[in-house]
């Protein structure tokens, strides 16, 4: 019950603003990730107008903007993308557009994790992306704090007459942020430190495994359009086993082939799907709405 209650007030605090229309913007923007949307919206107020290219559920990894999308974005002043390379197609894009136009990479300035075989969260299968920068920053809620300054200092910049308004939003989703990571604890405080161990399909939980505590199995590695071999495959099935990894965890939009033929051949469970681009679906297109799904989903499959 207090659960259900917590989550609605997420829900009620954040989910509304998401789907406001300003009434009297000075500023306009848009987002090409979808767990940017909101942020955009709700510290812009009713001072920017922000519009969602990439809806969600669109498949982040492969989306590319079309000509029907880059006319959206003319005359817009930011251009807000969660970088890191997620994009691959920004260089063509800033080629649509003016010189005063701003890409804003919001995770640029938020410390990356690199793939490495020392990275203590990882229990295998770090040769699949060795040296590689981890782009799924969003999967943390310090992160997310850090954001949401990036976001409001771009409009305080462009429209300072503004500036304490924008500085104020981004501290009330800050604080709520704060509250949801401490309730995120709480849940996944009944999960022993021994059994913190999650393995998914690709790498994209490196964040939030820093942030709570977790070691990860990605079977996949980076991408998740990546085959994995035979050798990989028996590699991590010897990481489970040796493990007594209990669960696996699918992950929206990317096939479970490869977990399931894991689960199969070590007898655990497959636990529902997880929600790790930030590109969640109907009640989940919030993202405090799918960090939260994404922590009881956790937490009911790995709990003793």
């Amino acid at each position: 019950m207090k659960t259900r209650l917590f989550l609605s007030m997420l829900l009620a605090a954040a989910g509304i603003l998401c789907g406001a229309t300003p009434a009297s913007a000075q500023l306009t923007a848009a987002t090409l990730h979808p767990v940017l949307t909101g942020m955009a919206r709700e510290i812009g107020g009713d001072r920017v107008k922000v519009t969602a290219i990439v809806p969600a559920g669109a498949d982040v990894h492969h989306f590319s903007p079309t000509t029907s999308d880059v006319k959206k974005l003319a005359g817009v002043q930011f251009v807000f993308v969660s970088g890191k390379g997620m994009e691959n197609y920004l260089d063509k894009l800033r080629s649509n557009l003016s010189n005063a136009q701003q890409i804003v990479e919001v995770g640029r300035p938020i410390p990356s994790l690199k793939i490495e075989a020392s990275d203590p969260t990882l229990m295998c299968c770090p040769e699949h992306a060795h040296g590689a920068i981890d782009p799924h920053w969003w999967n943390s809620i310090e992160n997310m704090q850090r954001a949401g300054r990036v976001i409001a200092d771009a409009y305080a910049e462009k429209d300072p007459a503004n500036k304490d308004f924008y500085k104020a939003n981004a501290a009330t989703v800050s604080a709520r942020l704060g509250q949801l990571k401490k309730w995120a604890k709480q849940q996944i405080s009944v999960i022993p430190s021994s059994q913190r161990k999650l393995a998914t399909a690709h790498l994209a939980l490196s964040y939030f495994a820093k942030e709570f505590g977790f070691k990860l199995v990605p079977v996949q590695g980076l991408n998740h359009n990546t085959s994995a071999t035979p050798q990989e495959l028996a590699k991590a099935i010897q990481t489970i086993q040796s493990q007594k990894i209990t669960a696996v965890f699918p992950e929206q939009g990317v096939n479970p082939k490869y977990l399931k033929q894991l689960a199969a051949e070590t007898d655990v469970k497959v636990a529902p799907e997880l929600v790790v681009d930030g590109n969640g679906t109907d009640k989940l297109e919030n993202f405090e709405a799918a960090f939260a799904y994404n922590v009881q989903t956790i937490v009911a499959a790995l709990k003793p």
